[in-house]
């Protein structure tokens, strides 16, 4: 199995730096640095001043405060394939000269095996996650002319389309593959999974938009009734009254600021219930 990256891209997310590769070998795009600089200890920026090859796993220099500690402290794994890509093509049947409209990209695994169908295909593709953004940008290099990258969310396409001189009729066939990825949910810092410790954040793209409330601001601040709206109309959770009150509880101690604090909260609620003995908790 060959783990040489076939391409790479610097990532900028705030103010710091993150090294993107494409390892076909271990499936996909995985965070890399010099395979010196994590033997060593040296730092990325020193790694890469001396121009070592990006060919290692993750490891990133120090960081200054305690978040940026924590965005160092991971080794996030590689985003694998969609799982359905098959279903997807056969459904699709993409032809040549065909144009397709990617709603979701992540790490590309549609948009590649479409434009795989034929040398004369292109996407445009639409992600809100920074990251992902960065990986169609590389990966329009691999396919020149044929990707067409645009960060935002569903909302903002049209206007994403207009400023591109793109008619909205233009497109063969739209995928969208909804809801988070490993992308967010395997990495701690970006507070998606209650099952791994981190800050409660859960925003996609909160360095675009650093106004944007967090998962602590909304548990933090909403009154009881709305917490348990929100959990019974959008997660679908029959327990959405008890969970409120033992948020709001906790809460009046202390701030709710972890990711696991809010699971253990949550867990404290349905210990009992045959949903968390089932593991759904």
């Amino acid at each position: 199995m060959s783990c040489r990256p076939v391409g790479a891209a610097a990532v900028w997310l705030g103010n710091r730096k993150f090294q993107l590769a494409n390892h076909p070998g271990l499936g996909g795009w995985c965070w890399n640095l010099p395979p010196l600089a994590c033997r060593r200890g040296i730092s990325q920026s020193a790694a890469l001043r001396e121009g070592h090859h990006t060919e290692g796993p993750a490891c990133l220099d120090p960081a200054t405060n305690s978040q940026e500690r924590e965005k160092s402290s991971f080794s996030p794994p590689c985003w694998h394939r969609p799982v359905m890509v098959r279903e997807v093509i056969d459904f699709l049947s993409p032809k040549p000269g065909q144009v397709f409209l990617d709603m979701t990209f992540g790490a590309g695994g549609h948009t590649e095996m479409i434009l795989s169908q034929a040398s004369d295909i292109s996407v445009f593709v639409l992600d809100r996650d920074p990251i992902a953004h960065e990986i169609a940008k590389q990966l329009s290099q691999t396919y020149p002319a044929r990707i067409q990258p645009f960060l935002g969310r569903f909302s903002q396409l049209e206007s994403l389309l207009v400023a591109s001189g793109v008619e909205t009729d233009t497109f063969d066939g739209v995928v969208i593959d909804a809801g988070c990825s490993s992308m967010q949910l395997d990495v701690p810092w970006r507070g998606f999974a209650l099952s791994k410790d981190g800050p409660l954040d859960m925003r996609m793209d909160g360095d675009r938009y650093p106004d944007m409330p967090t998962a602590a601001d909304v548990v933090n601040a909403l009154d009881q009734q709305s917490l348990a709206s929100i959990l019974r109309i959008y997660g679908e959770e029959r327990h959405a009254k008890k969970i409120a009150a033992a948020i709001a509880q906790a809460r009046s101690i202390y701030p709710i600021t972890r990711t696991q604090q809010l699971a253990s909260i949550v867990a404290g609620i349905l210990i009992n219930s045959s949903q968390c003995l089932e593991g759904k908790y």
